[in-house]
């Protein structure tokens, strides 16, 4: 990667908080011990989801330059799980993890979170409030 494109990419994206159908919580569960393999921390079981408010394309492109961690599925009998794919960001200044599940129910235009923390209430964020994503240098280092 280019330090034009890292430049291009440092910037910071908005995002409105929003419910998701629950499902975070039952998924960030049983990859739970994937993910404290592959990022270095035992995730809180659920999802902050973001729907990004502009720059969809831009931000997508951004974050397909970002060094990718693949989080392997867990093996349960009988469930088909696919990878997961995560991303360093900052939302409001902390550091966090986007995922991208290969199976997903969400659009391009939404960024589900994790963190070792129940972000919500680490952030005060409720439904509806704005958050700045901020893609940085350290983020694409």
């Amino acid at each position: 990667m280019t330090g034009s494109e890292i430049d291009a990419c440092s910037r910071i994206f908005r995002g409105r908080v929003f419910s998701g159908r629950g499902e975070g919580s039952f998924y960030v569960s049983i990859y739970a011990k994937n993910i404290r393999r592959k990022l270095g921390f035992t995730p809180y079981p659920g999802t902050l989801n973001i729907k990004l408010l502009n720059s969809v394309e831009e931000f997508n492109s951004c974050v397909d330059m970002l060094p990718k961690i693949v989080i392997e599925p867990p093996r349960i009998p009988g469930e088909k799980l696919a990878r997961v794919v995560a991303y360093k960001l900052y939302i409001n200044g902390r550091p966090v993890y986007a995922v991208r599940p290969e199976i997903t129910i969400y659009k391009g235009d939404v960024v589900e979170v994790i963190s070792d923390k129940y972000l919500r209430k680490e952030l005060r964020l409720k439904d509806g409030d704005l958050v700045y994503i901020t893609l940085s240098r350290q983020s694409l280092e």
